[in-house]
């Protein structure tokens, strides 16, 4: 599977739940490649793969074929790093990457393929939801994330991506979200949306800046149940 976590907006969660995803998926021993096509590098740094000769962008502008740039980041998780001069390179096919992943073999290798575009509709982001399988569009409960992951879900809808789309209420927060927001998420995307929020949960946040942080077991056990939603699973059957 090929899952896009993707944003037009900054702040809704989407390198943690990349991360959350890729962290939950080796520990039930599937294999993940992780792409990061963002110049901010954000899942590279969470995983101490930063400033490497061989990044996304000579992926991208290469073929795929013999690419070394691959890197071992935690068991089960393999990582092609960002490069901050990713916003560089812009005219590339918008399935150059779908072409060269398959080129290179990794759809095969790999049970996952996790993807982590920028926060903008340009080259990189076009090249990601053209290749996913699954693509999540993480909002949080205010009014300009609900708004602009509206705005994106359109969008992709008018493209036409065949891939499974979805959206993930994050950081839900009863006490401090927008009143009656969650409802409008409902209303909206309906069977699009996955039926559970994520939860504010604070030390989430810690794995974006160690990833090898554990979570108590409670947490662990409700974010296992996001996972299996977005990929499909349950509790890692049928993946």
């Amino acid at each position: 599977m090929i899952l896009t976590v993707t944003s037009w907006k900054g702040g809704t969660g989407k390198t943690t739940l990349a991360v959350l995803a890729a962290i939950i998926l080796a520990a039930r021993g599937k294999r993940s490649l992780i792409v990061d096509l963002d110049s901010n590098c954000a899942i590279s740094q969470v995983f101490g793969q930063v400033l490497k000769d061989f990044t996304s962008m000579e992926f991208l502008s290469g073929n795929g074929e013999n690419f070394k740039g691959v890197y071992s980041a935690r068991q089960n998780i393999d990582i092609i790093p960002g490069s901050l001069n990713n916003m560089l390179l812009n005219n590339i096919m918008d399935r150059q990457l779908k072409i060269n992943l398959k080129r290179a073999g990794y759809t095969e290798a790999y049970d996952y393929i996790i993807i982590d575009p920028p926060g903008y509709w340009g080259a990189h982001t076009r090249n990601a939801v053209f290749s996913a399988d699954t693509i999540v569009i993480p909002g949080a409960c205010s009014r300009i994330d609900y708004e602009a992951t509206r705005l994106y879900f359109r969008t992709l809808r008018e493209c036409y991506i065949e891939a499974n789309t979805l959206v993930c209420v994050n950081a839900f927060n009863a006490e401090s979200n927008l009143p009656g927001i969650h409802d409008e998420y409902k209303s909206e995307f309906g069977e699009f949306l996955l039926a559970e929020p994520v939860p504010y949960i604070k030390s989430l946040k810690k794995l974006t800046s160690d990833p090898d942080y554990t979570l108590q077991a409670g947490i662990r056990k409700r974010l296992e149940r996001t996972v299996d939603a977005i990929t499909g699973t349950k509790g890692g059957e049928n993946a």
